[in-house]
């Protein structure tokens, strides 16, 4: 059974209170927190970078297949190169 947050908020407070007279216990806790948080940070940015070329990959096979279809006209290659 999954804990909930505020479940999951006790027991990490209880278990710093266990060493929370231990500053080397406590630096190590602080050190391991601090690379748990980066690496959050380092996955969320990678997931928000993917859902953007998907985002992107799919506007642009959208607009191939309304090409395909006659519902759209291709573009020049340089008006293409100097909108980027």
């Amino acid at each position: 059974m999954e804990m909930t947050i505020p479940q999951l908020n006790v027991a990490v407070h209880r278990e710093l209170s266990y060493m929370a007279n231990d500053e080397t216990m406590m630096e190590r806790v602080l050190k391991s927190l601090r690379k748990i948080r980066r690496e959050r940070k380092t996955e969320l940015a990678t997931h928000a970078a993917e859902n953007e070329i998907k985002a992107n990959l799919q506007e642009a096979f959208s607009e191939f297949k309304r090409v395909q279809d006659g519902k759209a006209e291709t573009r020049d290659f340089f008006e293409v190169i100097n909108e980027l």
